[in-house]
């Protein structure tokens, strides 16, 4: 007589460590704050960012990355006077390529170093007057860097982990417009050159399911720029203006909500 036993296997529903090819939506509200500590000039400001990742996984632990991320709100400056609610914007471009080293023996986790090329635009709609009366003017910067980072990636149970990046930007060029005909119409606008300075980014988020959550901070530290002079004629008479960009550093610290798909 033949004996028929039933045996049903139990799907592995784990989730995996290794960086997976697909796309990611976020949303961040943060805090952002510019200072330029020679002129006692500080710009700070609330901003609601969005951003996008989408990742490609080759299948031989090497992976690709294109990320957007574009954020907005309104800045107070304090230096010669103050002004309120000055429309402040950026936008961030990068490529990345990395590669996944997976420690499986030391307690299961993955290393992923990664490199590529970034862009950033700021622009600083600054143009109008200060409590002091100074004629402010539109500003608008420029950077391009060198990102140099790595992932950490941990299972926190069957179901949920947590990735953990941290990140050195260095400073290929930065180019800084500043339109200072709006602050008086015989001014010449000056266009500066920035070569030395460096940015830092930390990031740990939290996922469970398709959703991720966590903390974020990117630190920028720029130092002077070139100098440069025109000549401008007014009422006849010339006159030599000298300018550059002073050393300054930004931070921006919030928080961020992710969807994967």
């Amino acid at each position: 007589m033949a004996i028929f036993t039933s045996v049903t296997y139990a799907q592995d529903s784990s989730i995996t460590i290794a960086t997976q090819t697909g796309n990611t939506l976020g949303l961040t509200f943060s805090g952002y704050q510019y200072k330029e500590p020679s002129l006692d000039v500080v710009i700070s400001a609330p901003l609601l960012g969005v951003d996008y990742t989408g990742t490609y996984a080759f299948g031989n632990d090497w992976f690709a990355k294109a990320d957007a991320r574009y954020a907005y709100g309104f800045a107070k400056y304090s230096g010669s006077g103050t002004q309120n609610n000055i429309p402040y914007s950026y936008y961030d471009l990068r490529g990345l390529v990395g590669y996944d080293f997976n420690f499986t023996e030391l307690g299961g986790f993955v290393l992923a170093p990664f490199t590529g090329i970034g862009y950033r635009y700021l622009f600083d709609n600054q143009g109008g007057q200060t409590t002091s009366g100074a004629n402010a003017y539109n500003r608008s910067s420029t950077y391009v860097y060198l990102p140099i980072g790595v992932t950490h990636r941990m299972k926190v149970n069957d179901t949920h982990k947590l990735e953990t990046v941290f990140e050195y930007d260095y400073l290929i060029q930065g180019t800084q417009v500043s339109q200072l005909s709006q602050a008086a119409p015989y001014l010449p606008n000056f266009t500066n050159q920035q070569t030395s300075g460096y940015g830092l980014r930390l990031s740990s988020m939290y996922q469970f399911d398709a959703w991720s959550v966590g903390p974020y901070v990117t630190y920028w530290n720029i130092q002077n720029s070139n100098t440069v002079t025109q000549t401008i004629t007014v009422n006849r008479v010339n006159y030599r203006l000298t300018a550059y960009e002073p050393a300054n550093n930004t931070i921006e610290a919030g928080i961020k909500v992710a969807y994967s798909f």
